[in-house]
């Protein structure tokens, strides 16, 4: 006999959404992610999901569900757009969300900080870093509670806390911070170390003093924060905890990681350039954008019809190299007959010749210098930056690739389509910045090509210069020789290596991987997923150093977030965490008995306190499962720890709705709202529910099994 899985009476099924990524930009009130987006060249959010005009309909949709909990975020910069000054009509609007939720039944869990802060605070204060950021996050705590605290039944102060360190450093492996503010271009290891050093006091400060202050106006009021934590093996996340208590420890091992205690990879080419996404690399050295593209298709020029209606039941031709055998089915129509072909020479033979009526892929390459005969049927479907790639181990290379890009774009004048060099920090768009310096990276990719006499420089057969449809040089082979006076003097040393689209990245593997697999291992452990610093922190087991004695025991609840996962036979794949890291959430790793592991790790550590998912969830799939099959994975765990007695009061689904992922295209990669609206294409930004509306209901009214 099934067993239907019911959980108490007074459990909290909910939802969320974030504030940046619901809500339309206001020129007037930026927060530091519109200027990160804009100065990083990432997709910003322009209406996002318009929740500020639409939040009736989203809260009603939650309590359709029969949700009792309904967690929305604040605009730091909306409320306080100057140092000081307070909007009471912004602070009034978040009044009436709050009450909207409470109207429809739903208790109020109310985020001050979800990953943004006002431009004024960085700019003048000195950020999240600054010595004045504790009392002035607490003030604005305070104007908040004091205007909407009887209004709030949970409240989370720092959303993610662990993650908010990624301004500050970044791992060897990667030439970008991942999230604002970012370090002025040519910060050593020791800054970041040392920026690190004063954010993660400053964040308890700023938590403890916030929390004092809910409670001074609602005493009792339950206030928290909400990690993000990734689930482990019990005996690594131990060790992990371990090295996390000792501090020396692991500012000795990222600088270790970071100063060239790794082998510099020696791959079959130095450079491949040919379509390479920046947002598609996690494994290689990438240099700043060249080119700005996307997603198209094109037809004869003789083709009657105009939009994607036009295909309807039509063949199109579809290039299979990197995302685009995700892409296409978003942009195609459903009943179009797709095939495959291996590049785009093949591909618009086909076209030219009536084997197929369009081409869908990169415009880049779909209509090179050279080629007659077509047209742009559908354009600007995306927005992707491409990237020379280079093997791990060669950051010194990429830096002269990069004056390269920099010079030609100045020999080439107006270049409309090139994305120009993004600063590495706000405070470059502040004040200016340096390049690297040399003691940070490895020369030996430089030394390597300089004793060699020449560049070997894999690119593509069928990019032009290469190409029997344009054989003429484009921009990527002029490109290719810039380097190559860059690094020789020379533009005509190069070594052409013609490559397969899809073989463009496999020549950059090494047989010395396997050494920087063990390093990354460890630094994508210890330095990005391990998010327990925060409760070991409040548990009292940091030095006072990285957790002062005001933050230890201020909490009132154990709040987490958990997505993803690696069980120790798993382990070889920790590199789906930084795909997941990038935005490319369709192939995270899933591990649903994380989740239940944490809550019972957490729970030994704070007995008697309360457990609260804060955020769990997925996009359409992950990891090989359906987003259905991950939700009753998950909620099968959160019921078995019930069982096991643990004191587990919420469960938030993220989230209500599709939202604009911080700063990343929309697609399946990064959409994980229960309700789609297609933010890219659908002007009136419908809701439409998807299957797992109605399986979130039955779970929540006890139908699952």
């Amino acid at each position: 006999m099934v067993r239907r899985v019911g959980f108490p009476a007074d459990f909290l099924f909910g939802t969320a959404n974030a504030d940046h990524q619901v809500e339309a930009h206001d020129p007037g009130r930026e927060d530091v992610w519109d200027l990160w987006e804009r100065c990083q060249e990432r997709i910003p959010r322009g209406r996002a999901t318009d929740f500020a005009h639409r939040y009736e309909e989203d809260i009603g949709h939650a309590a359709a569900m029969g949700c009792r909990l309904f967690r929305f975020s604040i605009a730091w910069s909306r409320v306080e757009p100057e140092c000081g000054r307070f909007d009471a009509e912004v602070l009034a609007h978040y009044r009436r969300v709050a009450e909207c939720v409470e109207r429809h039944g739903m208790q109020v869990m109310v985020t001050l900080h979800h990953f943004v802060w006002p431009l004024w605070l960085e700019r003048d204060h000195g950020g999240m870093i600054g010595e004045a950021f504790p009392d002035l996050f607490a003030r604005y705590a305070d104007r908040v509670a004091e205007v909407m605290g009887d209004r709030v039944d949970w409240w989370i102060t720092f959303n993610e806390p662990s993650q908010l360190t990624f301004g500050y450093i970044k791992p060897w492996w990667q030439s970008r911070y991942y999230m604002p503010p970012g370090m002025p271009r040519g910060a050593s290891v020791d800054s970041e170390a040392k920026a690190v050093g004063k954010l993660v006091p400053n964040l308890f400060r700023a938590h403890a003093r916030a929390r004092r202050l809910i409670h001074s106006r609602r005493p009792g009021s339950p206030v928290g924060v909400n990690p993000l934590v990734t689930g482990f093996p019990v005996w690594l996340q131990k060790l992990m905890d371990w090295g996390a208590c000792h501090r020396a420890l692991g500012e000795a091992l990222f600088k270790f990681t970071t100063r060239r205690a790794l082998v510099s990879e020696k791959s079959e080419v130095d450079l491949v350039i040919g379509g390479i996404s920046a947002a598609d690399q996690t494994r290689f050295e990438i240099s700043h954008p060249y080119v700005r593209t996307g997603k198209a298709v094109v037809v004869r020029s003789e083709f009657r019809g105009e939009g994607k209606e036009a295909l309807n039941g039509l063949r199109v031709g579809v290039v299979d190299v990197g995302n685009q055998a995700e892409s296409w089915r978003r942009d195609l129509p459903a009943d179009a007959q797709v095939l495959i072909f291996s590049n785009y020479d093949e591909a618009r033979s086909k076209l030219r010749h009536g084997g197929v009526e369009a081409l869908y892929g990169d415009a880049f390459y779909l209509m090179p210098e050279g080629v007659n005969g077509l047209r742009v049927l559908l354009g600007d479907l995306t927005e992707e930056h491409y990237v020379v790639a280079a093997a791990h181990g060669h950051a010194r290379l990429m830096e002269r690739v990069n004056r390269a890009i920099a010079g030609l774009r100045g020999e080439e004048g107006d270049w409309p389509d090139h994305p120009g060099m993004p600063p590495t920090s706000v405070h470059e768009v502040f004040r200016g910045g340096d390049s690297l310096p040399d003691d940070l990276s490895s020369a030996r990719g430089v030394r390597r090509v300089k004793r060699r006499g020449f560049l070997r420089m894999g690119f593509r057969r069928d990019a032009a210069g290469l190409s029997a449809d344009a054989p003429a040089p484009g921009l990527e082979m002029k490109l290719a020789r810039r380097i190559a006076a860059e690094l020789l003097g020379d533009p005509e040393a190069v070594e052409w290596i013609p490559l397969d689209p899809a073989e463009r990245l496999t020549v950059l593997e090494s047989k010395s991987t396997w050494l920087n697999w063990a390093w990354r291992f460890w630094g994508t452990t210890s330095l990005i997923a391990n998010a327990s610093w925060w409760y070991l922190g409040t548990s009292g087991r940091l030095p006072e150093e990285l957790c002062p004695a005001e933050a230890v025991g201020a909490q009132d609840f154990i709040g987490l977030d958990y997505y993803w996962g690696l069980p120790t036979f798993g382990l070889h794949r920790f590199r789906l965490l930084e795909e997941a890291a990038h935005g490319r959430f369709l192939r995270a790793p899933v591990w649903p008995r994380g989740l239940r592991n944490a809550l019972r790790r957490l729970s030994g550590w704070f007995p008697g306190q309360e457990l609260l998912i804060v955020e769990n969830g997925c996009p359409p799939e992950a990891g090989g499962m359906k987003r259905g099959d991950y939700m009753d994975a998950h909620l099968r765990e959160v019921h078995a720890a019930l069982e096991e007695g643990l004191p587990v009061r919420a469960y938030n689904w993220w989230s209500i709705t599709s939202n604009r992922e911080w700063g990343h295209a929309f697609d399946p990669n990064t959409d994980f709202g229960l309700y789609f609206v297609d933010l890219d294409h659908d002007p009136a930004l419908r809701r439409v529910a998807t299957p797992e509306v109605e399986r979130y209901r039955q779970w929540i009214a006890g139908e699952r099994s």
